[in-house]
């Protein structure tokens, strides 16, 4: 039963990283376009119009957007407590972008400053929420969740091998004395970049 659960923990390595680098992305990418628009009508002029994208709204949504790519790529080449550290801190950064997003301040003056730009005076105006702010809270909240998964189970997910760790002195091969060397060992050992006439 254990080794039962074990495994349906292991399941969720590759489902997580991947839902955590869409969500990511998708706050990355969300931040950068207008979260809310307004429009104003004014006797003479066209209508108006004025967009405030999250960027406006909520500058560290971005960085954070980006900090959280970066912490579920590091996901793939770290291990054990590593892991643990990476999915909390893509956790904390998931929250900060949930609460910014819900509440972005400064809204109503990014709107009218972009309105008064373009010639509007005052008065009552329209806004609305675009799709894009809601996307952001949705992909924060997947990669929240990635990153809670990431914390708890990380620890027993898969590691890259140890070949992708930097070699140590005591792991390199005893190198052979060059008199002890077959034919085919000598064009081996070129092969490889090794020069095997060298006695170290």
């Amino acid at each position: 039963m254990e080794a039962a659960r074990g495994t349906d923990k292991r399941r969720l390595y590759g489902p997580s990283l991947a839902a955590g680098l869409l969500g990511a992305l998708g706050v990355t990418v969300g931040t950068a376009r207008p979260w809310m628009r307004a429009t104003a009508s004014v006797p003479g002029l066209p209508t108006i119009h004025a967009a405030a994208s999250g960027a406006d709204l909520v500058p560290l949504a971005g960085a954070l957007g980006v900090a959280m790519l970066a912490a579920f790529g590091a996901v793939v080449a770290t291990r054990g407590f590593a892991r643990r550290i990476l999915g909390a801190a893509v956790l904390a950064a998931a929250v900060v972008v949930l609460v910014a997003s819900i509440h972005p301040a400064g809204a109503s003056g990014q709107l009218t400053a972009g309105l008064s730009a373009k010639g509007w005076s005052g008065g009552g105006y329209e806004s609305a929420t675009t799709l894009w702010r809601w996307l952001v809270l949705v992909c924060a909240g997947i990669a929240g969740l990635a990153g809670t998964l990431t914390s708890v189970y990380g620890a027993q997910w898969a590691e890259m091998g140890s070949r992708y760790d930097a070699p140590t002195r005591d792991s390199a091969p005893p190198r052979e004395r060059p008199e002890d060397l077959s034919e085919t060992d000598v064009w081996r050992a070129i092969d490889q970049g090794r020069d095997p006439t060298r006695d170290v």
